[in-house]
């Protein structure tokens, strides 16, 4: 039986003043990282010494059985408690014994589909949920399940306190992702991160970075498609190091045993496609390669930090080729959390890393080219990996760093310079024109004479 640490209990506390005040569903908000599943599993514990029903829902398969082994451990009455991924569950409904308390794993999937038609049919028990970040990919706030909201402990406290590892973080010193279209999910849409990122492209960045900064660490890469990953694999395997793939379409047995092989340090890089962002804790996972642009905070927090669980003297690596880090900061930015979500955002102009260019004339090339078409030169196998435009190195990143890309939904009227970064303003807050009259004229951008 584990103990919690201070902000857990805390926590824990919150959510019972919380429930006795009146709210029937509560969300609480605390980093990745900080031990959700024990806070979890000690408000299930409580439940079941009290002879409640507890039904705690999870989001993928590979979490199942590593939740039940936490509240195992933590003394939780597994009789009274089942444990499930939430597909499952849907299906079982008229099976399963009605529960007092649901516990939501990753709670921002909770206005999807299959989530509230679990709520709504078990609609007299108690909910509570948590997650790192309380709004849903596409930045949607979570009033329509949830009726209060608990924020925990900041990130860089955690850090401070040893609780989650320090990191460094790199990213390119140029972004333009001008190109990324985004999809009817609110994030990039696949088609458009091709052809911004040209991902094939940079394969010898990825790999010359990661011997310079992270090399023969644990890692986990994320890609935005499955292609992607299979390249990005064969590229790592090419140069020595043991690497595996998995995306969505890969079977579940082959999935746990890529995991297994991962954890027990058989495989020292684990590619992936869509997995492995939530829930999945490796603690000596030490560096994270982000291959995949997202308009996501959510997803940019829990891929982000996914290397940030707290051993002695471990510091993490974040490696963004993407330069995520330009849309949202760094994982410890402050930032506020409410059950309305996030502003919608205005996309400004960003760049993902340059690809390579011919030593010899200088042209722009996919990075798999191997003879240049308007030159001849021939690029040596072995080294065309690294061969890389000075343009697209990365450059390690401090707390002073700021926006430098300035996003009209976090720009104030003093950081406008004109007449348009004003209209750029009030589009993004939803302002109206006579806002940006009197601004303007505020700001000396129209003459007060007559």
């Amino acid at each position: 039986m584990g103990k919690l640490r201070v902000y857990q209990q805390k926590l824990v506390d919150q959510v019972r003043k919380s429930l006795t005040t009146g709210y029937k569903r509560v969300l609480v908000q605390s980093p990745a990282g900080s031990g959700k599943t024990a806070t979890m599993a000690e408000i299930a514990k409580k439940a079941t010494e009290r002879g409640n029903r507890v039904l705690f829902i999870v989001h993928r398969k590979e979490i199942v059985a590593q939740a039940k082994a936490t509240f195992e451990r933590w003394g939780v009455d597994m009789s009274l408690c089942e444990v499930g991924m939430v597909q499952t569950i849907t299906r079982r409904l008229d099976y399963i014994a009605t529960p007092q308390l649901i516990l939501c794993d990753e709670a921002h999937h909770s206005l999807a589909a299959s989530y509230k038609r679990i709520f709504e049919h078990f609609k007299n028990s108690v909910l509570v949920g948590f997650t790192a970040t309380p709004a849903r990919l596409s930045g949607t706030g979570m009033k329509e399940v949830y009726d209060d909201l608990i924020i925990g402990p900041e990130i860089k406290w955690l850090i401070d306190n040893s609780y989650l590892a320090p990191y460094d973080y790199y990213a390119p010193t140029l972004i333009d992702v001008e190109r990324l279209k985004r999809a009817s999910t609110g994030d990039y849409s696949n088609k458009s991160m091709d052809q911004a990122i040209k991902v094939r492209a940079i394969f010898g960045d990825v790999l010359k970075t990661y011997k310079e900064v992270a090399n023969n660490t644990k890692t986990i890469v994320y890609t935005h498609n499955v292609q992607a990953s299979i390249d990005v694999t064969d590229a790592f395997n090419r140069a020595g190091y043991h690497a595996e793939q998995v995306d969505g379409k890969t079977s579940a047995e082959m999935r746990k045993q890529a995991m297994d092989n991962f954890r027990s340090g058989r495989t020292l890089i684990l590619v992936n496609a869509e997995l492995y962002g939530e829930g999945v804790d490796v603690p000596d996972c030490q560096t994270v390669i982000m291959l995949r642009p997202t308009d996501s905070l959510t997803l940019f927090i829990q891929q982000s930090m996914r290397g940030m669980r707290y051993q002695p003297g471990k510091r993490a690596t974040i490696i963004d080729h993407v330069g995520n880090a330009y849309r949202f900061g760094l994982p410890d930015t402050p930032r506020e959390w409410s059950l309305e979500g996030q502003p919608k955002k205005e996309r400004g102009k960003s760049d993902a890393p340059a690809i390579r260019t011919c030593p010899k004339c200088y042209a722009v090339l996919p990075a798999n080219t191997h003879i240049c078409p308007l030159c001849g030169f021939e690029q040596p196998v072995e080294s065309r990996e690294l061969d890389v435009e000075a343009e697209a190195k990365l450059t390690k990143l401090t707390p002073a760093f700021k926006f430098t890309v300035k996003r009209p939904d976090h720009m104030s009227p003093k950081d406008a310079k004109s007449m348009d970064d004003l209209k750029k303003i009030a589009n993004a807050h939803g302002y109206k024109p006579g806002w940006v009259y009197y601004q303007a004229k505020a700001r000396g951008f129209i003459s007060n004479k007559k």
